[in-house]
């Protein structure tokens, strides 16, 4: 059960990884500097996220959506600040925040129905 948990985390990050690069090629985000930034702050929120999510939603009673809801928020919070005082590039940071991660979590979403 752990290695399978640590395989989540890693698929989980390696995946938000991409897709929030994308994200930001598509907003035409090319400064070296918005670009290690938007890869450090996932490493900084998606794993808390997937840990407490996992946490969450198998040792406590909270609906799953709520858990996420708040989760998410959270993360769209932290890398907004982030973006907010490090970015260069990127004008409206927690706009690009929200949109980065709706973009990854919904894609991951579809990502997991076509694979399941």
């Amino acid at each position: 059960m752990q290695l399978q948990f640590i395989e989540t985390l890693v698929v989980s990050l390696v995946l938000t990884e991409a897709l929030e690069l994308c994200f930001a090629f598509i907003f035409k985000i090319w400064n070296k500097r918005d670009i290690l930034l938007v890869l450090v702050v996932n490493v900084i929120t998606n794993p808390p996220v997937v840990i407490l999510s996992y946490l969450f939603n198998t040792r406590t009673d909270v609906p799953q959506l709520l858990t996420v809801s708040v989760l998410e928020a959270a993360a769209v919070l932290t890398e907004g600040l982030y973006y907010r005082r490090y970015a260069e590039a990127i004008k409206h940071p927690f706009i690009f925040s929200l949109g980065a991660n709706a973009f990854s979590y919904l894609t991951g979403l579809l990502i997991n129905y076509i694979v399941q």
